[in-house]
């Protein structure tokens, strides 16, 4: 991989950079998809105000989790909160709801009984790379009531997976395993003794056709808690065809590739492409000594696993010769390559995140009221993160593991910190969601060879930075112009950015992004096309546009 030197080019939103000069392209065509001018449908004038990363299909179907709410001084209230698409290759085309807490989307596909309404969508939505099908997490009211006992009812159901695979909302997984009259045994927990149910669905669920594919938390009969990567196809069977499990804790699993077996003691959220499924499984999720990222076939009614990344096996590479020491949880997958986080050796360096100050404010307390290190509820936390991190490929087929991105003069961390999960306070509605806590993300998005990822730089930018051909581009970074990405920003300088694991394929890329002056704030959801892989395409494609610039870097 050739390292190539990062900068800011005031005019740019796409620079390469090598060899002793700075070629500056003209700016990546940007389409707005939705911002906080958008009205959100059938939401009787509610503005688009808050987004998070979206996802987009081989086509240019974009679909994303948004909030909406009237504008200043129209009154307040609850906020819009939905999943929505647009498709950014048909022009002009509408905003379309999939699911929402406010519109006529906001019924809770059957099996629900109680007429519950959605109350909130916990993780960012997906969709299948070659078609429309999209899938996501959906909290709600109880949706389910069912007799325990003669004349003794309870409710439950209020999380739960869904999907659309023929257009209409279906309800893909559901904590309602465990109930018996009707029977939604198709619902449960394989393979356990009594009917289980699932307890939650962390993380973002993935699609692939019409099969969801999903990890899911579990409690077994003797109130010790599980989980696993599972998954259920919500047309074979007439809708009733049952969940099915690809590899749980307590499994064990191949950890060198030469029969030495070790045990699974945490999973990931997976991600699924063309029947195929890849998630990242430890031994131990705190300190992992076995365990990586592994493939396996949906068609396979064995659910063989294949080990692509191993901790303590598999090497770096790029003339490293230390093997992976910890592999992260997000995984983008084509089908055929993975794109993942790494790190390896044991250096380890200081990381300081501070408690929000804005947003909810039970999550914002609770924050501070775990902090114990330091002074004490200052809400200033320090972790130790791996000195050596990188970007990587590993090809489904031939195991080949390429490096895109490494610590090192250009990038200072790959690795983003987040408070979230749901306070004590939260209400019957989200009881069940995870405890508050922070966690670390890396965020890498991959379309064939091509990465795009999110980095911190040594200069103390936040980014997003592509690798299309052993050379790593500038796509956009905090403190640039916000006119870039959207007309409406002219004035503000970008202040956020991000990607999530679906959002680059087949050359759509598409992010969510935030800019802000001393008096405004701006934000929404942008797609641009990136154009064929390799340094002559970027190039044929600039000079095609507008030509080029060049100019030689001082010093």
């Amino acid at each position: 991989m050739k390292q190539m030197k990062l900068g800011f080019i005031p005019a740019c939103s796409l620079a390469i950079f090598g060899n002793g000069s700075a070629i500056a392209a003209p700016a990546l065509q940007w389409s707005t998809v939705v911002n906080n001018a958008t009205l959100a449908p059938d939401a009787n004038d509610l503005r688009f105000f808050s987004y998070n990363q979206p996802s987009v299909n081989d086509s240019g179907l974009v679909v994303f989790r948004g909030r909406a709410r009237a504008p200043t001084g129209n009154g307040g209230g609850e906020p819009l909160r939905g999943v929505f698409t647009r498709d950014m290759s048909v022009a002009d085309a509408a905003v379309s709801t999939i699911a929402s807490n406010m519109s006529s989307a906001s019924t809770v596909p059957p099996p629900n009984n109680l007429a519950a309404t959605f109350t909130e969508f916990p993780a960012f939505p997906r969709i299948d790379a070659r078609s429309n099908t999209v899938a996501f997490r959906g909290q709600s009211n109880p949706v389910f009531e069912y007799e325990t006992s003669p004349g003794v009812t309870t409710r439950a159901g209020t999380s739960g997976i869904y999907t659309n695979p023929q257009g209409t909302l279906v309800t893909g997984a559901s904590l309602l395993g465990n109930v018996a009259n009707p029977d939604l045994s198709h619902f449960q927990v394989p393979g356990t003794v009594a009917a289980t149910r699932f307890d939650q669905f962390p993380g973002a669920p993935s699609v692939t056709g019409s099969t969801v594919v999903f990890k899911g938390n579990w409690t077994d009969g003797s109130a010790i808690g599980q989980t696993g990567i599972y998954y259920r196809d919500t047309i074979a069977n007439g809708g009733l065809s049952p969940v099915q499990k690809i590899a749980a804790s307590g499994d064990q699993f191949d950890s060198n590739g030469h029969g030495a077996m070790a045990t699974f003691g945490s999973t990931a959220p997976p991600s699924a492409s063309d029947g195929r499924v890849v998630f990242t499984g430890l031994d131990n999720e705190a300190a992992p000594t076995a365990g990586g990222i592994f493939v396996t076939s949906l068609s396979d009614s064995l659910h063989q696993l294949k080990g692509l990344v191993r901790i303590g096996v598999s090497a770096v590479g790029n003339g490293i010769t230390e093997t992976f020491k910890t592999i992260g949880e997000a995984l983008s997958f084509d089908g055929s390559k993975v794109g993942f986080w790494g790190s390896w050796g044991s250096q380890t360096k200081a990381v300081t995140v501070t408690c929000p100050t804005d947003g909810n404010a039970s999550l914002i307390a609770s924050c501070k009221s775990q902090d114990t290190s330091g002074v004490a509820g200052d809400g200033i936390y320090t972790f130790e993160v791996p000195l050596h991190q990188g970007i990587f490929v590993v090809d489904v087929d031939t195991g080949a593991i390429t490096m895109k991105a490494q610590t090192d003069a250009q990038f200072d961390d790959f690795l983003f910190w987040t408070f979230s999960g749901a306070p004590e306070d939260a209400g019957d509605p989200t009881a069940d969601q995870e405890a508050p806590r922070w966690r670390s993300s890396a965020f890498v998005a991959l379309d064939d060879d091509r990465a795009v990822f999110k980095g911190l730089t040594t200069a103390g930018a936040t980014g997003l930075y592509g690798n299309f051909s052993d050379e790593i581009f500038t796509i956009l970074e905090t403190g640039m112009d916000g006119a870039l990405v959207d007309p409406a920003a002219a004035g503000m300088q970008i202040t956020s950015l991000g990607i999530e694991r679906d959002g680059f394929r087949n050359g759509w890329l598409a992010i969510n992004a935030g800019m802000a002056n001393a008096d405004e704030s701006w934000s929404g959801v942008y797609v641009t096309r990136i154009p064929e892989p390799g340094t002559v395409g970027l190039v044929a494609a600039a000079v095609a546009a507008l030509g080029w610039s060049r100019r030689r870097r001082k010093g």
